[in-house]
C-alpha cells in the first residue's frame, strides 16, 4: 500500500525518529500519524496541554506489534499513545479511532455514539465514508489510497488541511 502522504512532510514533522514502514499495518500506523498532523482538533478535544494525543483501536486489533512503529511517538507536542477498546462506550479521551472491520456490523451504532465528539474515525470497510466514517483507507489504490467524508470531519469539528481533501481526488 503505497501511500503518497507517507512521504509529504507534516506542518509538524520536526526530526521524528519512525522508522520506514514495512508491513502493510505498519504503513496504515504511520499515514495514520501523518494525517494526524495535517489534521487540527478542537482545543476542548485534549483535557489539559499535558494530556496525550490517543490513537485508538476498536474491536479486533489488525495491528498487532506493527502499530509499535509509532508507540511513543510524539505528534503534535504530545505524547502518542495507543489504547484499545472492545466497546464503544468504553471510547473516552480519544484522538483518532480505528474501527476494525470487526465492527462492522455495529458500525451504524458506533458512529451514532460518537458523533458529538471530536474523534476521527478511520476505518477501511466498503461504504466507510458514506456511513459517515471520517476517514477510510483504500488498500492497494495508489492514485486515491484514501477516502474522506469532510462534512462528518466538519461534525466531529476537525480541520483536515486542504492538501489532504485535494489530494484525496487523485
Amino acid at each position: 500500500m503505497a501511500l503518497a502522504l507517507l512521504t509529504v512532510p507534516g506542518p509538524c514533522s520536526a526530526a521524528q525518529t519512525i522508522r520506514k514502514p514495512e508491513t502493510p499495518y505498519e504503513v496504515r500506523a504511520v499515514f495514520l500519524y501523518k494525517f494526524a498532523q495535517f489534521t487540527e482538533w478542537p482545543k476542548e478535544a485534549f483535557a489539559d496541554e499535558n494530556a496525550p494525543f490517543v490513537f485508538g483501536i476498536l474491536g479486533k486489533d489488525p495491528f498487532g506489534k506493527d502499530i509499535d512503529i509509532i508507540k511513543g511517538a510524539t505528534l503534535k507536542g504530545r505524547k502518542l499513545e495507543v489504547r484499545y477498546f472492545l466497546k464503544v462506550k468504553e471510547v473516552k479521551d480519544c484522538h483518532i479511532l480505528f474501527i476494525s472491520d470487526s465492527e462492522e456490523h455495529w458500525l451504524p451504532e458506533i458512529l451514532k455514539a460518537l458523533e458529538n465528539t471530536s474523534i476521527l474515525t478511520v476505518g477501511e470497510m466498503d461504504r466507510f465514508v458514506e456511513r459517515n466514517g471520517v476517514l477510510n483507507i483504500l488498500p492497494g489504490r495508489d492514485k486515491r489510497p484514501y477516502e474522506i467524508n469532510q462534512a462528518a470531519a466538519e461534525k466531529a469539528r476537525l480541520r483536515i488541511h486542504l492538501s489532504l481533501l485535494a489530494s484525496k481526488n487523485r
